[in-house]
Order: structure tokens, then sequence, then C-alpha cells
């Protein structure tokens, strides 16, 4: 699949039923040829509405994308660097920002303005995906290793 078909591919799942965050979870891991829609979807479906319905947190197509990330990229095990995900979720959040402005599923909703049949969010997440497919197919060569960013430095 190429980044359109993966677009293509997020809104006709949402279109058909699944939710923002397992719709762009579902493509983009068909899209990199890992596991076939029906396979997994679940573990994305908390995140849709901003966090069960509640709009209150983050968009389920940015929470979807991270969760499919994370299954594409992810640490194997406690002790695997984790900087290339780190960085491409740090990636992937600022360009979906660029999309409205927002990460919050309330204010991008608001931001797409008034919807019919979630069109506009349909057509976000399919964005979503989109960007998240072309940050997968970059194959940037890794940066000098850094520590978790969870800890002040020198600790």
């Amino acid at each position: 699949m190429d980044k359109a078909q993966v677009e293509r591919r997020a809104y006709e799942l949402f279109q058909g039923g699944l939710i923002c965050s397992e719709a762009i979870y579902a493509a983009v891991l068909e899209g990199s040829g890992k596991a076939p829609a029906e396979i997994a979807t679940g573990v994305a479906t908390p995140f849709g509405g901003g966090v069960g319905r509640s709009r209150e947190e983050m968009c389920g197509a940015l929470a979807g994308g991270l969760v499919a990330l994370g299954a594409l990229r992810g640490r194997a095990g406690a002790g695997c660097d984790w900087d290339d995900v780190a960085d491409k979720a740090a990636d992937f959040r600022e360009r979906v920002l660029a999309l409205t402005g927002r990460t919050s599923c309330k204010e991008v909703l608001a931001a797409l303005g008034p919807q019919e049949n979630m069109e506009k969010c349909k057509r976000y997440t399919a964005s979503a995906a989109g960007i998240l497919y072309e940050l997968l197919e970059d194959a940037r060569p890794a940066g000098a290793p850094r520590t978790c960013g969870c800890c002040a430095a020198g600790n």
C-alpha cells in the first residue's frame, strides 16, 4: 500500500463502522503488511471519541495512531532502545497537531466544524493515517544515544 491507499482504507474502515482510533490502527497495520483489519482493533477501541466518548482527552485518531506505532515499532522488552519510536511518536503528534492546531478530541471537533455523519472526522482520521504511514516509511538513521527522558539529566 502507499500513503493514499492507507488514507483511503482508514476512511473506508471508519465509514464501515470502526471508530477513529480503530480505523487508523487497522489501516496503518494493513498498510505495513503486519495484520488484517479484523485482528486486534480492540486494543484501540477505548481511545475512540477522546477516551470512551468523553471527548475530553486525546483525539482518537492520534491515540489510535500511537497504538499502531507501538505495535509496529515499540520495544520488545526492558532494556531495549526506544529512541526511534519516541522520535516518530513526537513527529506524528506534531504533524497531526498541524492539521487543526489541537490534539484533544473536543478541540479537534470544534476546529473541524459542524459534521454530518462524522464526515470531517473521517477525513481527518484518514489524513492522520497517511501521516503515520509516511513516518513509518521514513528510514532516517537513528541519532546519538539518548536517555529515556523520564529522569532528570545525570540521574
